[in-house]
């Protein structure tokens, strides 16, 4: 059975993001042996963790013996709370910390960009967001953090700081969606130790 690579998504976003989509395209135009996914989790955070926890299991259940992440923005915070949670290595693309303070300002309605799905925000979605915060890292060294100062949602600097330990890349400019991220496939690659 293949390595897998499970990219997950940020906040109103799917499968259809623009960095899954080329993690995808990546991994077959390479004919890489490794099996690749993008799946569309829920608007909510504790039923998208439970939805990325349920599929690491199955995945594990089945026979697959190696796991690995890519997450963006609350997606990387997620991807960050599941690699604690099953020892595996991730690649963390501009990702929300704290993110219990940062949905505090996105409280009521929103409409995914990608699906069109309606879904209100309450408190006890930051509620279920500062449960699954994680005040130390175990084991830092399992992941890559890709941060561009040009990120006009989140500021870099809480980042680098909760990551400090961790393997970084930091490019000057750049945006939120971070920009040019297709050029580091293959260093992604690599570091997840899937090329």
């Amino acid at each position: 059975m293949h390595p897998l690579v499970i990219y997950i998504h940020g906040f109103s976003s799917s499968s259809q993001s623009q960095k899954a989509q080329q993690l995808l395209h990546y991994v077959s135009d390479q004919q890489l042996a490794v099996d690749a996914i993008a799946p569309t989790f829920a608007n909510y955070p504790a039923q998208a963790h439970g939805q990325i926890v349920d599929l690491i299991e199955a995945e594990q259940a089945a026979g697959r013996e190696q796991i690995a992440l890519v997450g963006s923005s609350l997606g990387g915070f997620m991807a960050t709370c599941v690699a604690e949670q099953f020892g595996l290595k991730a690649v963390l693309i501009n990702p929300a910390v704290q993110p219990h303070v940062l949905i505090e300002f996105l409280l009521g309605e929103h409409k995914n960009d990608h699906t069109g799905e309606v879904f209100v925000l309450t408190n006890q979605h930051s509620q279920e967001l500062k449960s699954l915060e994680l005040e130390t890292l175990n084991h830092p060294q399992n992941y890559w953090v890709m941060l561009q100062a040009g990120d006009e949602l989140l500021d870099y600097h809480q980042a680098k700081a909760y990551y400090q330990a961790c393997p970084q890349l930091i490019e000057p400019g750049g945006s939120h969606s971070f920009d040019d991220f297709e050029r580091h496939l293959p260093q992604v690659m690599q570091f997840l130790e899937l090329a």
